[in-house]
């Protein structure tokens, strides 16, 4: 076998191994890729390992009859390697979506300013607890608190102070809340938490002393001259659901009214304390 015949085969099992290379992406892409278009990527994967057997035959006929033809295998190279550049090309391009994908799937659960659940994500982990509380036949307790006289704080020291109150006392909130708890911002200053497993007497005992911690923290702001001290308002309701509930949505609604109205009632009462 002669130089050019050596060449033809180097040719030939370069493109074998880039062929095989082109349909290991391909079977990638198709794990990748969402259920309804996976038939698709693993027909192409499957019709490019069935292209193997057209990459390695030239290769028999070259160690069995030293027969070769330069331009086929040149132009068999020049496909095969065109092929795995654009296979990892989309193979990049939707590792790179899903990853977008995937961040903005957790942006849409969080509130942008505070870092707390959003309102939309909020009511989905309230309907997920109705759904647990119809299953362990456990009560849970919804809480709704408002921060007393904010508007106060937006007109003596401007909205980006405020907006530094409302992160700054989320954050804190969150430290003094169980790993299981949910807290979520439903409102301009108004804050939404799911007591999961949580009974009347337990609820009282958590919102009196999260609205005690708030009260004691001497500063919610870095950027104030002076100072900033919050009191919140808390409104507790139950739910002990004893029987089956097929509308969801609406009773999450009735939970965060209820929740609602127990805290105007704390805030008719002269602020800074706990209503039910």
């Amino acid at each position: 076998m002669g130089f050019m015949g050596i060449f033809a085969l180097f040719l030939y099992s370069l493109s074998f191994i880039t062929q095989a290379g082109t349909a290991f992406f391909s079977f990638l892409l198709a794990i990748k890729s969402p259920t309804r278009y996976k038939w698709g990527w693993l027909f192409l994967c499957l019709g490019l390992t069935l292209m193997l057997g057209r990459r390695i035959s030239p290769i028999f006929s070259i160690l069995e009859t030293n027969h070769f033809n330069m331009t086929d295998a040149i132009l068999s190279l020049t496909i095969s390697a065109s092929l795995l550049i654009g296979t990892i090309g989309i193979h990049k391009l939707m590792s790179q979506v899903n990853t977008e994908n995937q961040l903005m799937s957790i942006l849409s659960q969080l509130d942008p300013l505070t870092n707390c659940l959003s309102r939309t994500e909020t009511l989905y982990q309230l309907s997920n607890e109705i759904k647990r509380s119809q299953r362990t036949k456990k009560p849970f307790a919804v809480l709704e608190l408002d921060i007393d006289h904010f508007k106060l704080i937006n007109d003596e020291h401007g909205h980006n102070i405020g907006d530094e109150v409302l992160h700054s006392l989320a954050t804190y909130i969150r430290s003094l809340l169980r790993s299981n708890d949910h807290f979520g911002r439903v409102g301009g200053e108004e804050f939404i938490i799911i007591l999961p497993d949580t009974d009347e007497q337990q609820a009282k005992i958590i919102a009196e002393r999260i609205r005690e911690q708030v009260e004691r923290k001497v500063d919610y702001s870095l950027s104030s001259v002076k100072p900033i001290q919050l009191t919140i308002s808390i409104g507790i309701c139950i739910a002990e659901i004893t029987g089956s509930i097929t509308a969801i949505n609406d009773f999450c609604k009735v939970l965060i009214k209820q929740a609602d109205e127990a805290m105007y009632r704390a805030k008719n009462n002269g602020r800074n304390q706990v209503a039910f």
